[in-house]
């Protein structure tokens, strides 16, 4: 693996890039409460605000996560 794609967490990335998410480092009910809510694994997720609050859009929906909860979401940029 490239160190270009070494999964980082979502804190880790800047508004405007696109990522892929690799894996959640999270219980396993928050990571379910995230896939029900179309978080998933292979998802492209558009940054739009990285902040106190982590602010991404994955297909046509936007997701606020928890600055606590995005630091234990896991994606690669391809572009980097």
């Amino acid at each position: 693996m490239s160190p270009v794609n070494v999964p980082q967490p979502l804190t880790s990335f800047a508004a405007g890039l696109v990522v892929h998410l690799s894996f959640f480092a999270l219980a396993a009910s928050e990571a379910q409460r995230l896939r029900d809510l179309g978080v998933r694994e292979g998802n492209a997720i558009h940054v739009l605000k990285n902040a106190d609050t982590f602010v991404c859009k994955i297909e046509a929906s936007r997701i606020a996560l928890r600055r606590e909860v995005a630091m234990k979401v896991f994606a690669t940029s391809p572009g980097l």
